[in-house]
């Protein structure tokens, strides 16, 4: 976990590089634009397919679900309000104290204690949270809440595909970013030919076409709060886990060297798991592809490093070849 850690800061630290930035915000932002655009012009034929599908579901279920979609919102912001107001007012002088590993530690310390404090008070007051929520959604006729759940539905579908899209359009460019990153974080660092058996573009088709098969299969949660966080988490991480991996290995590894990294599965599934964090957020969510490459490269960057030091001389070796 420490060394995912230090991935994670250097990753947010190039992104955040305008020569690496340039490349997200020209990729991304337009990719945006186009699904907006296709969104508005699509959007009454989705709203009507998925009013259909909310159509199957008894009206009870669709009011519970949508009480508790709600009180998990109200808890989700009352965590990040909360983590907001008391890093901007007591952060600042404490931060500048903690190491950069100390840091992280608080962060992570500082979400989980007010993520249980805000869940202790909701549980606390929960029949009457409930209540009242879900009293307001019995005084709304079933086709509001038929409606308001469909535009979910249909939200759901276009964002889905924007995030799909956009990470196959990623995987298939992402050289020129990554590059950058190379020259400037390790130009000392030689790089021979890749020479991995296994392509990664037929492995991006397999795990795109698997996502959406996936995600029909699992449609169903959808309509479960909470567990459908989790479930889109896992269909998230699962998608840029192999393929992300697969294609910064086929720029950067021998087969040798992917064949001992690809047994790291802990290390692979959580920097696909913190990239696919950022789908969740706004605007934020077109870092995400980006974010995984970036987070794959760094570690196996280090492990280059790492094999220059237990054997100095492929070093040499290489320097001699490419001199």
């Amino acid at each position: 976990m420490k060394q995912i850690n230090r991935y994670l800061i250097r990753s947010i630290s190039d992104i955040l590089k305008w020569n690496v930035l340039r490349y997200t915000l020209f990729i991304g932002i337009p990719l945006m634009a186009v699904w907006l655009w296709l969104s508005m012009e699509a959007w009454d034929y989705a709203v009507t397919i998925t009013s259909m599908i909310i159509s199957w579901i008894p009206f009870s279920i669709v009011k519970a679900n949508g009480a508790l979609f709600i009180i998990f919102f109200i808890w989700f912001i009352a965590v990040l309000v909360s983590f907001a107001a008391f890093t901007a007012l007591i952060g600042p002088p404490l931060l500048r104290r903690l190491k950069e590993r100390t840091q992280y530690i608080y962060t992570f310390t500082m979400l989980l204690l007010l993520s249980t404090f805000w869940a202790f008070v909701i549980l606390m007051k929960w029949n009457y949270i409930f209540g009242e929520i879900q009293r307001l959604l019995t005084l709304l006729p079933f086709q509001t809440v038929a409606d308001a759940s469909a535009w979910l539905l249909a939200f759901y579908f276009f964002y889905n595909a924007f995030i799909l899209t956009l990470f196959f359009i990623i995987s298939l460019f992402r050289k020129p970013y990554l590059e950058t990153i190379r020259e400037l974080d390790y130009p000392h660092i030689v790089i021979g030919s890749a020479e991995v058996s296994k392509k990664h573009h037929g492995r991006i088709l397999i795990d795109s076409i698997l996502f959406v098969l996936f995600s029909i299969i699992a449609f169903p949660i959808l309509f479960i709060p909470i567990a459908n966080v989790f479930m889109q988490l896992f269909l998230w991480t699962w998608l840029y886990r192999e393929s992300c991996f697969l294609s910064t290995c086929n720029l950067y590894c021998t087969d040798e060297d992917y064949q001992i990294l690809r047994h790291h599965r802990f290390t692979i599934w959580s920097i696909a798991a913190f990239s696919s964090f950022l789908n969740f957020l706004p605007v934020i969510n077109i870092f995400a592809p980006f974010f995984a490459q970036i987070m794959f490269f760094h570690w196996i960057m280090e492990h280059h490093k790492e094999k220059v030091i237990i054997h100095p001389e492929i070093d040499v070796k290489e320097e001699i070849h490419h001199g």
